[in-house]
């Protein structure tokens, strides 16, 4: 790994050095992609910039940190909100000392992070709570209704025929049921049983966003979720932070008594709506068809590529009969799809609605959400 030395930051105070250091923590709660790399080189830039002028430090650190163009049209902003509005906090005088060369301080991420505001139509992915982990458990309290609205949201869902009899415009003799019932009276058929075209379960695939932007939701999604699996559907459960993973049978299992961070390797904090459901679409093709029903469960800040995220869709979109996004955010007054995320998403939705709680899932299942035209 690259290092700095300390004749490199003779010019630069250590109180410099902590806050580009610290800076780097705070530019990944936001969602930006900066580590140790980026932080070096905006300390190497630093020692070559006039720091009075705080265009000049905030157009050469927004070329180091700054990779989409989401990024480079809030980052302004962001530096703003850090250093101070034109105010120099890089102005204290005092030479760096030498224990002050390794390590640094917790001040990134005990930050205060207010809230982001549009910056020309794009909201970057970020949410105070990014990263936190939290365990998944359902609400005791609601699980009888959700049960019983989710079996009514199910015979709503376009179902394909079943394998045993394909309707060909005339009806068939059923001669098991036939003989069956002429038992009844000494192995006289008496009544002739006709077949009758039997369809076969939803097909249902979950996508959940259990990032930490969704932990207040999180109760309530997780008893939907294990109500998916106590219906008559063929129903797959997945969840995604950073990367997918497949739970249904940990949903079914755990769902009521609580799932610990243990049993979820690999999801970290932070958001990859895209890349999770590109690897949907790779890893689980045979789940995709054209009468599956997605639904997928997100507030839409997404971290990673916009570009990645409308080809996902795209795909998705064309694979399957119907795509539904529940955002939990959506109820909330002012709130508006503007994030990076939702806005690469939307063109590909056939259903958004709010969805967090027993009373807006009603109010989903009635207006007809699940509801997909056949193919």
């Amino acid at each position: 790994m690259e290092h700095m030395r300390a004749g490199e930051l003779s010019c630069l105070t250590g109180s410099i050095v902590r806050q580009v250091t610290d800076f780097a923590p705070w530019l990944r709660n936001h969602g930006f992609r900066a580590g140790v790399p980026e932080t070096l080189t905006a300390i190497a830039a630093l020692a070559e910039l006039n720091l009075s002028s705080i265009n000049e430090v905030c157009s050469a650190l927004r070329s180091i940190y700054a990779r989409t163009s989401a990024e480079w049209g809030i980052f302004p902003a962001l530096f703003e909100q850090y250093f101070g509005i034109r105010e120099a906090g890089l102005q204290e005088k005092r030479r760096l000392q030498p224990d002050e060369l390794i390590g640094g301080t917790d001040a990134g991420e005990n930050a205060e992070c207010p809230p982001l505001e549009t910056v020309k139509g794009i909201l970057a992915g970020y949410h105070p709570n990014n990263g936190e982990r939290f365990a998944l458990r359902a609400d005791q309290q609601v699980l009888k209704d959700v049960v019983v609205l989710t079996q009514l949201a199910v015979r709503t869902i376009d179902a394909p025929r079943g394998r045993k009899w394909q309707s060909r415009g005339r009806e068939k003799i059923d001669l098991r049921q036939t003989i069956r019932s002429a038992l009844r009276h000494s192995g006289e058929p008496f009544e002739l049983k006709m077949r009758r075209r039997r369809p076969d379960k939803p097909r249902i695939v979950l996508a959940i966003d259990i990032s930490g932007s969704m932990k207040p939701y999180a109760p309530f999604i997780t008893s939907l979720a294990w109500s998916f699996t106590r219906v008559r559907a063929r129903t797959q459960i997945f969840l995604f932070s950073t990367r997918l993973l497949r739970v249904t049978s940990l949903i079914a299992q755990k769902g009521v008594t609580g799932i610990p961070y243990s049993d979820l390797p690999g999801l970290r904090g932070g958001t990859q709506i895209g890349g999770s459901l590109a690897l949907l679409l790779h890893r689980y093709s045979n789940l995709l068809q054209r009468h599956t029903c997605v639904i997928i469960i997100s507030d839409g800040f997404d971290a990673g590529h916009p570009e990645q995220m409308h080809i996902s869709m795209r795909d998705l979109a064309a694979r399957v009969g119907r795509v539904v996004w529940m955002n939990p955010l959506l109820g909330e007054s002012g709130y508006e799809p503007t994030s990076v995320g939702m806005s690469m998403a939307l063109p590909y939705i056939d259903a958004f609605v709010d969805v967090h709680d027993v009373t807006t899932w009603k109010k989903a299942i009635l207006n007809g959400a699940l509801c997909s035209a056949a193919p």
